[in-house]
């Protein structure tokens, strides 16, 4: 008697843990009083020279007039630099923008300078370019303030070799001679001991060795990356030619901009989705419990009143959503422990597309950032979904126990509920389902447990893209991960934590408080 009443307070002792502790942490969180100061200095390094033509020119500072009125914020936390290079008149870079931050006072102004600079011409000397535009980041009053320092290039071709400003003192890309495009990567070099964080450009009708080149020798940090997607720092992007760079301008800004944005999901946001979760869950699972198993309800009267209230449908669909997890079926031949099933093909399918929406709507403030961050949400969400549930299922398979991805409709409905209302996403829109000859609470809750430890697993490793430049991946793969693990933990029939619990009430209690606080921790650290 003492085990079920202690399992079934089991979900009122949970809510009571995540009501305090979500209360304890909001109390202890500072707010923020002071207005955004400057996150970002963003220098622009434009090629200006011969090869780009006048309407070319023209299309050039219309996007990025335009990209300053429609893309970066308005609200103090971006200063930006304009330097072009070229030549005109023994110069050869100047400064047409000095660091300048944007704000609602000054967000026009500069976007009507920009559309009044003129083309210079001449050569290719990209090193006094960025060379400049890193002089003018580090000599602003807020170079020892600003969270990052950025330079954007964008260029037609590698440097005029016969331009240099000599800061190569060596063969820097074994090209056999020191030339200007060693004068480049020297100027990089040194902006990078000096606190420049990132470098990413926009080649424009690039050959291909020049696009190894750049890629290779002067983004930053390397290794380099091709962009779209924006994975991380130090990208470069190709474009077949100036329309081209000007109409996707936007994009590149919005990288640039939101790359230091880490997300994780509000904390209202989140303590409104988890008592939701947690109590609509209870309820229909203990109104389940009274339908399918009145012995084990605390009052077996009131089971039997609840029992005769619902009509034959509703108690159906009751007694099918406490025995899902079991209720499968299975064909008369011998199946491969490798094989997708076509329903799990679909299942699998729908699962990956309502992760990758509901993860790029809650991360994107516009329309336009979820079609740039989509292919990068995709790719975590079949690492996290398909990976960590197919190997789970194969391992069952082979230890005898016949495993399928379905979805779930109940966690689905409740996924995007979450995301939609609250921009947090919480529960799950699949589950595995099991069948075997027998079947154990142990096979259960191992299999159980498993999920849980698979999706910390995988939390670690996308702490590692994050920590090493990969930013959106590993932000989004973490809290992924982690909202998994958590729910997964969550000790309330037909989830995971159920098993886990009925099978060793230990391990339970030490997966959930590791989730419950790796979870916290991304509420208010990361």
């Amino acid at each position: 008697m003492g085990k079920e009443v202690f399992s079934e307070a089991s979900p009122v002792f949970l809510l009571g843990l995540l009501a305090f502790s979500f209360a304890f942490a909001v109390a202890l969180t500072p707010s923020c009083m002071a207005d955004p100061a400057v996150r970002i200095q963003l220098c622009m390094v434009i090629d200006g020279s011969g090869s780009i033509v006048g309407t070319e020119w023209n299309l050039t500072v219309q996007a990025v007039a335009k990209g300053i009125t429609d893309t970066i914020p308005h609200d103090g936390s971006i200063e930006l630099t304009v330097v072009q290079f070229g030549y005109l008149q023994g110069v050869y870079a100047r400064t047409e923008v000095h660091p300048t931050v944007i704000d609602v006072a000054s967000y026009s102004a500069v976007a009507q300078q920009v559309l009044s600079i003129p083309k210079m011409g001449g050569s290719t000397p990209t090193a006094f370019g960025v060379y400049l535009g890193w002089q003018e980041l580090r000599d602003s009053s807020h170079f020892s303030v600003a969270e990052r320092q950025v330079v954007n290039l964008a260029t037609d071709s590698k440097p005029s070799e016969n331009v240099r400003n000599n800061n190569a003192t060596g063969d820097l890309d074994g090209s056999g001679g020191v030339t200007a495009s060693d004068d480049l990567i020297a100027v990089v070099n040194d902006a990078v001991n000096q606190g420049l964080d990132e470098l990413d450009m926009e080649g424009i009708s690039l050959g291909a060795g020049a696009k190894d080149w750049f890629k290779n020798w002067v983004v930053r940090p390397q290794p380099g990356a091709v962009a779209p997607p924006f994975s991380k720092a130090g990208w470069i992007r190709f474009v077949a030619d100036v329309p081209e760079f000007a109409s996707t301008l936007g994009q590149k800004l919005q990288a640039i901009i939101s790359r230091d944005e880490v997300w994780s999901p509000s904390v209202l946001g989140a303590f409104l989705t988890g008592v939701i979760t947690v109590g609509v869950t209870s309820v229909v699972s203990a109104l389940a419990s009274a339908v399918t198993d009145p012995e084990t309800f605390p009052t077996q009267a009131v089971a039997k009143k609840v029992s005769e209230m619902f009509p034959e449908t509703l108690k159906k669909w009751l007694h099918e959503f406490i025995s899902s997890k079991r209720k499968l079926v299975i064909g008369p031949h011998a199946r491969s422990s490798f094989t997708v099933t076509k329903f799990e093909v679909v299942s699998y399918a729908v699962s990956l597309s309502v992760l990758t929406f509901a993860f790029a709507y809650v991360k994107a403030a516009t329309l336009n950032d979820i079609l740039i961050i989509v292919p990068t949400v995709l790719a975590t969400s079949i690492i996290v979904e398909f990976t960590k549930n197919y190997v789970i299922t194969v391992v069952a398979r082979v230890e005898g126990v016949w495993t399928e991805h379905r979805l779930w409709y109940f966690g689905l409905t409740l996924f995007l509920f979450s995301s939609l209302v609250f921009r947090v996403p919480f529960s799950s829109p699949s589950r595995l389902t099991h069948n075997a000859p027998i079947f154990t609470r142990k096979t259960l809750g191992l299999v159980a447990a498993a999920q849980v430890l698979i999706a910390m697993a995988f939390a670690a490793v996308f702490f590692g893209f994050f920590a090493n430049g990969y930013t959106l991946i590993g932000n989004i793969g973490i809290v992924m991960c982690l909202t998994m693990a958590l729910f997964d933990s969550i000790p309330i029939p037909p989830m995971n934590g159920k098993d886990i619990y009925d099978w060793n009430k230990f391990l339970w209690t030490g997966l959930f408080i590791v989730a419950f606080t790796l979870y916290m921790l991304v509420l208010f650290v990361l």
